[in-house]
């Protein structure tokens, strides 16, 4: 394979990224209160971590969660999101990078060590940054609070589905 054709599967995988991103955001979301839903888009932004180049990850996760919030009737939140996505691929991304460089056998329930503590530390710094994000947005405590279990289980939902997703797709840039 020629270095275009690596490249031009790179842009194509990351565009798909981003629009299942958007839909699994967008269309396949739970209401969970007025202000709170849950969704498979973080299984998606994940999923982008483990298989592409961390720009890249940054770029599906990021823009095709705030193109989400725009598309449905969350503008507000857009630049939350952009920041709070940002935040997930970042750190997973680092603890991923560390675990692709230690001792596989090394294992919570089928992932590497340090891939599962990435995918706690990462999840826990996206429900506090969205948890500051509401506090700075409506300044009501118990109302950003309240949102916290929710964000907590998306969080859960997304890391067991994206780790089981990565296991069947196997993709090389």
């Amino acid at each position: 394979m020629t270095n275009r054709d690596k490249k031009t599967k790179l842009l194509v995988t990351t565009a798909l990224m981003t629009a299942l991103v958007l839909v699994c955001t967008l269309l396949l979301k739970i209401p969970v209160g007025p202000d709170c839903y849950i969704h498979l888009g973080d299984a998606v932004i994940l999923l982008a971590v483990i298989l592409l180049p961390r720009p890249y990850a940054c770029f599906a996760g990021s823009v095709g969660a705030t193109l989400a919030d725009l598309m449905g009737g969350f503008a507000f939140w857009a630049p939350w999101t952009f920041f709070c996505k940002l935040i997930l691929v970042l750190i997973f991304g680092i603890f991923l990078d560390i675990s692709r460089k230690r001792n596989p056998e090394h294992t919570i329930l089928g992932v590497q060590r340090i891939e599962f503590i990435g995918l706690i530390v990462s999840g826990l710094a996206a429900v506090a940054a969205y948890f500051a994000s509401e506090l700075m947005l409506f300044g009501i405590w118990l109302e950003a609070a309240a949102c916290i279990p929710f964000n907590l289980i998306q969080v859960v939902i997304a890391s067991i589905v994206a780790e089981l997703l990565a296991k069947r797709i196997h993709l090389k840039f």
